[in-house]
């Protein structure tokens, strides 16, 4: 039995969230969404995904914060972590590689830029 892998992605970016969620079901994974951080920690601790889209500037905690928590858990010390973010710097980059991100994204990206992101990531790629 093939299960589909479970993305969470947490925007608060309505549009960007309706976009991925479109792209990422189209070529088979499990995708639900969230639009702010202690919502996101909710989800993930009850649906234990298999990887989360965590934008860095949203309400509540930020990404880099909600990235501190998930990697303080051992429920979601795992799970594999790709940052979304409009701001292309290197510090914020290495600091989020710091803290535990899998792969950073800078927004704008492509569907097939994110896609081949996914792939990297182990037990994803095809």
């Amino acid at each position: 039995m093939n299960l589909k892998k479970k993305i969470l992605i947490v925007d608060d970016d309505q549009f960007m969230r309706e976009l991925l969620i479109e792209k990422l079901t189209e070529i088979g994974y499990d995708v639900s969404s969230v639009s702010e951080s202690f919502l996101a920690l909710t989800t993930i601790k009850e649906n234990k995904p298999d990887l989360i889209l965590l934008d860095i500037l949203l309400p509540g905690l930020s990404g880099l914060e909600t990235l501190n928590v998930l990697r303080a858990s051992d429920d979601s010390l795992h799970i594999p972590v790709i940052l979304i973010s409009r701001l292309d710097e290197p510090e914020l980059i290495r600091t989020a590689q710091r803290l535990g991100a899998d792969d950073y994204l800078v927004k704008p990206f492509t569907a097939e830029v994110l896609i081949e992101k996914i792939k990297d990531i182990r037990g994803f790629g095809n």
